[in-house]
């Protein structure tokens, strides 16, 4: 899989918050590498670590983003807050499976991940970036 390069298409016009998007891209990459290059008992235990920090940084970015939508009146709110729990949860649980020993493809989980940041960020985080800009 292949690394998430920043570029501005990404940037939602608010410097906190794209810096805080740029930190979890960070984030996917280091355990991007630790999966693909890694091997054996190793990589679980790193890409155990790897998720739980994704895990920790998507809890504070969330509530971040969601103040800051509380903040400009976004309409969608409450849909963007569902699309957030959705992800918790689906990391939590891929947490759990990893950590009760259960067998977890690393190449479905890095997929995952990579395909649900960079759609939240271009499609879904775009919408208020734009709300913004119609406001």
């Amino acid at each position: 899989m292949a690394q998430i390069i920043w570029n501005e298409s990404y940037s939602v016009n608010n410097a906190d918050i794209d810096a805080q998007h740029k930190e979890w891209i960070a984030i996917y990459n280091r355990l991007d590498n630790i999966l693909l290059t890694g091997s054996g008992d190793a990589v679980s235990r790193a890409a155990t670590d790897a998720l739980q920090a994704m895990q920790e940084y998507a809890s504070y970015h969330f509530r971040q983003e969601e103040q800051y939508l509380r903040e400009i009146n976004y309409p969608d709110l409450v849909t963007h807050k569902r699309l957030h729990t959705d992800f918790d949860d689906q990391i939590y649980g891929y947490n759990r499976k990893i950590r009760s020993g259960e067998f977890v493809l690393n190449t479905e989980v890095i997929s995952i991940i990579k395909t649900w940041l960079l759609h939240h960020i271009l499609h879904e985080d775009q919408k208020y970036c734009a709300f913004v800009a119609q406001g």
